[in-house]
């Protein structure tokens, strides 16, 4: 039976890869489009795990219709059937239970909710777990050990047995609704000081294995929310990251399942909104040491701290070997990585651009670094990819480093007591993140004498395009200075201080440089 489940998810999966082959190769966006919707369908199909694959795909705010073919792919369980299971479940028929339950459920990846009312009238949400979806997600995982390495997965090192055994175990944890049910308790009692944060209560004198029932707690889906006002988003996308910094770094307890329909919003005020937070089963737990070792390193990053970022990266379970052909670079990868973190203005989610950014500083290498970090990390960059979609689609900077300062100082002192070795041994001489350019400077001479001198920060350099007046834009294109490779070459020397150019003319003297 086993076999024959593993061959039919493999047949799935199967169909999924050539449909992603058929993305990649389409000639022009209709047909790219189509190929999508055909993908997100079959993955919808399937549930499991590679319904939770078309979750992650579809977050973005641009992805409505992606999102909304996903939900309409996944096959509801019949009503008699979950019936079936709950009855099974607590022994007695369902009528004994609930004074109502309604007949039509939300399916997701691994079961499907209907909502209902208890006896005493209180409203509750069911959710019941899919029959045999754990041999299904077994299956798939079985067929994850058996992937050929090729590729990056090859070249660069990747573990896919470490990273099998990883998703296992939260897989394991996220299939049994009785440790879901703890994890939300859990969650509900540490998240209590959060007043603009709902965790809906749970009765686990009904819970089961297979079943979990919760109050009932509505509220505005982000598909909504943003379309609203201003004001209004401002305070969803706050609440969103005072919940994540809070119980991130106050008590390593993350909820790391970022698929849209697991949060809501409730209006607390006139323009005030509170967060709710839905689904406990993927609850990603970070050890003290690493959670204040983690907080260190963006401590050190804000302060400019004569750290060696690989003794950092190490202190976090990466592999120093890994990253030795990247020493160079590690503080401007770190700086791209914690960026949000170390910026004092309103941070612009579009403007994080993670992947691209981190293409211009490390070119291929960008895998070594990626296959270096422990696989356990992976639901922890999942859990920052979601936040990281919902506030782009809030559409409204937050200044994340006052908020941080806000909510989280008091544990300052603790994470600097986290000692990071000086150094580890390098064969090269190796940047430390006081060695890295704080601000890119310019200074114009006009005929006359007139001097203009300005500073931004160094990260600007990315785009001198942006900056730059576009008078002194057509002298550069005069002269020939190439400002893409410019930038190419500032990004790939880990934005070290260094002579951007220099610019004469009748009209004017340039100099560009970071320090």
């Amino acid at each position: 039976m086993k076999l024959l489940s593993i061959l039919k998810r493999g047949l799935t999966l199967a169909r999924a890869g050539l449909a992603a082959r058929d993305i990649r190769a389409a000639p022009d966006e209709e047909n790219r489009e189509r190929a999508k919707h055909y993908l997100v369908e079959l993955l919808g199909k399937a549930r499991g795990l590679p319904a939770k694959v078309g979750q992650m795909m579809t977050l973005g705010g641009e992805d409505d219709e992606l999102r909304q073919a996903l939900n309409d792919a996944i096959p509801p369980l019949p009503f008699a059937q979950a019936v079936e299971i709950l009855e099974k479940a607590w022994g007695v028929p369902y009528g004994k239970v609930l004074r109502s339950l309604e007949k039509n459920g939300k399916p997701a990846s691994l079961g499907q909710v209907h909502f209902g009312r208890l006896k005493n009238g209180r409203e509750v949400a069911v959710k019941v777990r899919f029959p045999d979806i754990a041999r299904s997600v077994e299956a798939e995982l079985e067929l994850f050990g058996w992937m050929p390495k090729v590729g990056p997965v090859a070249r660069w090192g990747f573990h896919l047995e470490e990273y099998r055994d990883v998703f296992w175990r939260n897989f394991s944890e996220e299939l049994d609704y009785e440790s879901e049910m703890r994890h939300q308790q859990r969650y509900r009692e540490l998240a209590a000081p959060l007043k603009d944060v709902v965790v809906p209560e749970v009765f686990p004198d009904l819970c089961r294995p297979n079943v979990i029932v919760q109050a009932r707690e509505d509220g505005i889906s982000l598909d909504t929310a943003e379309k609203m006002s201003l004001p209004e988003r401002r305070s969803m996308a706050r609440a969103t990251l005072r919940h994540c910094l809070y119980m991130l770094f106050f008590h390593g307890l993350v909820h790391s399942d970022p698929n849209p329909g697991n949060f809501a919003f409730r209006r607390m005020g006139r323009e005030e909104y509170a967060l709710i937070v839905y689904d406990y089963g993927s609850v990603l737990k970070i050890p003290e040491n690493m959670k204040l070792t983690l907080l260190r390193i963006i401590l050190a990053l804000q302060y400019r701290e004569p750290l060696d970022p690989a003794a950092c990266l190490a202190a976090l379970g990466f592999d120093p070997e890994k990253l030795e052909d990247l020493r160079p670079v590690l503080p401007a990868l770190l700086g791209v990585l914690f960026d949000p973190f170390t910026t004092d203005a309103p941070y612009n989610m579009d403007d994080w651009k993670i992947s691209e950014r981190f293409d211009n500083i490390a070119g291929e290498l960008k895998w070594w670094f990626r296959s270096a970090a422990p696989a356990g990390l992976i639901f922890m960059m999942r859990t920052l990819y979601g936040l990281t979609a919902m506030l782009k689609r809030l559409q409204t900077p937050l200044p994340w480093r006052f908020i941080m300062n806000n909510l989280c100082s008091e544990l300052y002192p603790a994470a600097r007591q986290i000692v990071i070795p000086d150094s580890l041994p390098a064969s090269r001489p190796a940047p430390k993140f006081s060695g890295v350019a704080a601000y890119l400077k310019v200074h114009v001479i006009k005929p006359g004498g007139s001097e203009v001198r300005l500073t931004m920060p160094a990260r600007v350099a990315e785009n001198l395009e942006d900056v730059i007046d576009p008078p002194v834009k057509e002298s550069i294109d005069r002269q020939n200075i190439d400002l893409v490779e410019i930038q190419r070459r500032i990004a790939r020397s880990g934005f070290l201080p260094q002579e951007v150019f220099e610019l004469k003319d009748p009209q004017r003297y340039v100099r560009v440089w970071l320090e």
